[in-house]
């Protein structure tokens, strides 16, 4: 009952104040090694990356989606094969490569520039990244959903409008090195 409850709370803020903050444990930086060689070479915050990271997959390399997306950064192997061809002419790994995180980053990477290349505005890439970029351009020409043909002012898509949300929130922790309320203090 409820004295379970208690008990393990307790041990749970012992053990977290004794080793790290709350925050840098739900907010990981494994993988920082890849992360930030492959968003300096494609020129994308690795913050973001860090937290599309965390929003697709918590730093699971074997995360595996309902809808078939895999690895650190849950990208779908069409797309894979489709970033691989954009990248190289040719698409010459399989889905399989999805799960080795530096190949799954770099990917990701490649990804993200593409979209951050193709959206004037940070968070209507974000959405692409989710809901898919032929979707978003659909949102981009729709009034109710942008009022500037550049930024959504309105996301249809419950799933999307909050991972949004979750991805800038997470890259705002990274930005901030974990510190959430520096600026009340």
């Amino acid at each position: 009952g409820i004295t379970v409850v208690l008990l393990a709370t307790i041990i749970v803020i012992i053990y977290i104040g004794s080793t790290k903050n709350l925050g840098d444990i739900l907010h990981p930086t494994e993988y920082d090694d890849y992360v930030y060689e492959y968003s300096e070479e494609y020129n994308v915050d690795p913050n973001l990356v860090f937290a599309v990271i965390k929003a697709e997959s918590n730093f699971d390399p074997n995360a595996e989606s309902r809808v078939g997306a895999l690895g650190l950064m849950q990208i779908m192997p069409e797309t894979f094969e489709w970033l691989q061809t954009y990248k190289n002419g040719e698409a010459s790994m399989g889905s399989e490569y999805l799960y080795e995180p530096q190949v799954n980053i770099e990917y990701g990477c490649i990804f993200l520039e593409f979209l951050l290349d193709k959206y004037s505005d940070e968070e209507s890439a974000v959405a692409a990244y989710n809901a898919g970029f032929g979707t978003v351009d659909n949102w981009l020409a729709d009034e109710s959903y942008s009022t500037d043909g550049e930024t959504l002012s309105n996301i249809p898509y419950p799933e999307t409008k909050s991972y949004v949300k979750k991805v800038m929130l997470a890259k705002y922790y990274y930005e901030n090195n974990g510190e959430i309320n520096k600026e009340r203090d």
